[in-house]
């Protein structure tokens, strides 16, 4: 049976809630133009500009790293003892340090070697952006599959409406010349019955067959956020040809995580370089930088710092070494993705050679079944054969055409789903 969700009755009221108003109703649609509405209304799609700004102001403050770093100090403060000279001078008189001490001063630092830290921090920047955003693409491109799934339902089930009406045509003349039949006297009555009760069995086919379309089309209308309805022309896609190569997004998700973890690499690297840059530090202090006066005085210093902090060696190897772990496990997805991948479209592939073979044998059974049925029609107008014989005949070749229906869908349906695998 075709690959479509299971038609679960209670959704039939769906169907009125795509009333509500979308805009104008649409005179026909495309599975294409299915792929860009849900694509571009589907509310995952407002998180990619949540990513992007995001990102800017990432950025903006990676960039504000080479600004100068100013830090406002204060401190008041009393201390039990002071600095004292050990020795008095004999008509020199020294003063002795207040026990309460004041302090407010800034630091100002200019740093000059973390130019290749902010450029690899930017780098990261960018690249878990792009991972992130790479990951609503691929929820997004998945939605394909669904539409796939509603789209080619509801193509079924109007071919399936149109065989119907041709199975009513072949029934209602069949009931007409078994209704002059009877009143000539060459038929039996329970004849004309049997042919009415089967117009009505196909009556309740069709209004099932509806049932199924309109809950298609009301989910295929609310996913697509458009006014779809079952006026709506439908254009049945064109077959697509085999596709050999992998082209799915997941694919460049793998190498910008891939490109992430090198980049992490580098920030250990960055990590060893001393930092050196331009110092100054001015204030008001008592005492100031003559620790010998108790007078409140404004100073300043100014000049070259460097740190170094040797500390980030003894972790360096462990970090490396988990971050090539990283890449591995990468690669293994990877190649992992790589096999399930190409196992499906191997799959999807053997089902689009087997429909076009089914329909090939389809066309010949459907020829068989008309003539036998033609020969059955004349055969009950003359009274050779019962009602019930014709139904029968009539029916096989109904179920023979329904068939060709049925495998045409598939083929289609089995084609796009290679395409949406594949990634093209």
């Amino acid at each position: 049976m075709l690959k479509i969700r299971n038609t679960i009755y209670p959704i039939f009221f769906l169907f009125f809630l795509s009333l509500n108003s979308y805009g104008q109703p649409l005179s026909q649609v495309t599975i294409e133009a299915c792929y860009d509405w849900v694509t571009n209304n589907y509310p995952l799609i407002k998180q990619l500009d949540i990513i992007e700004r995001t990102k800017a102001y990432n950025l903006s403050n990676a960039a504000k790293a080479t600004l100068p770093q100013i830090n406002i100090n204060g401190q008041a403060s009393y201390q039990s003892e002071v600095t004292k000279f050990p020795a008095s001078i004999p008509g020199v008189e020294i003063a002795t340090l207040d026990k309460d001490q004041y302090k407010i001063y800034g630091d100002v630092f200019v740093p000059l070697t973390n130019r290749p830290a902010i450029k690899t921090k930017k780098q990261l920047i960018e690249a878990n952006s792009k991972i992130a955003q790479q990951q609503i693409e691929i929820d997004l491109y998945q939605l394909k599959d669904r539409v796939n799934q509603l789209y080619f339902g509801i193509l079924l089930m109007e071919n399936k409406l149109k065989q119907i009406g041709i199975l009513q045509k072949n029934l209602a003349a069949a009931l007409e010349q078994t209704q002059a039949a009877v009143v000539n006297g060459l038929a039996i009555e329970s004849n004309e019955q049997l042919l009415q009760a089967e117009l009505i069995k196909s009556n309740q086919k069709t209004e099932e067959l509806l049932a199924n379309k309109r809950a298609f089309i009301s989910m295929l209308a609310m996913l697509t956020k458009q006014e779809i309805t079952e006026s709506t022309n439908f254009i049945e896609p064109v077959a697509v040809s085999a596709f050999d190569q992998i082209k799915r997004r997941e694919l460049q998700l793998f190498d910008s995580r891939y490109q992430s973890v090198s980049l992490q690499e580098e920030q250990i690297k960055n990590s060893f370089i001393p930092t050196i840059g331009l110092f100054a530090q001015g204030g008001l202090g008592r005492p100031a930088l003559n620790f010998l006066s108790n007078d409140f005085k404004l100073y300043y210093i100014a000049g070259l710092k460097i740190n170094w902090n040797l500390s980030n060696y003894y972790t360096s190897d462990n970090n490396q070494q988990i971050l090539q772990l990283s890449k591995e496990k990468i690669n293994t997805q990877k190649e992992i993705f790589l096999l399930n991948t190409n196992l499906t479209m191997t799959q999807q592939s053997n089902e689009v050679v087997k429909y076009q073979k089914l329909i090939a044998t389809d066309n010949d059974l459907i020829s068989l079944r008309r003539k036998i049925k033609e020969t059955a029609a004349t055969q009950l107008t003359n009274g050779l054969i019962s009602a019930l014989d014709y139904i029968n005949y009539v029916n096989a070749e109904d179920e023979a055409n329904q068939d060709l229906i049925l495998h045409q869908t598939q083929l289609l349906l089995a084609q796009y789903n290679l395409k949406v695998t594949s990634g093209n």
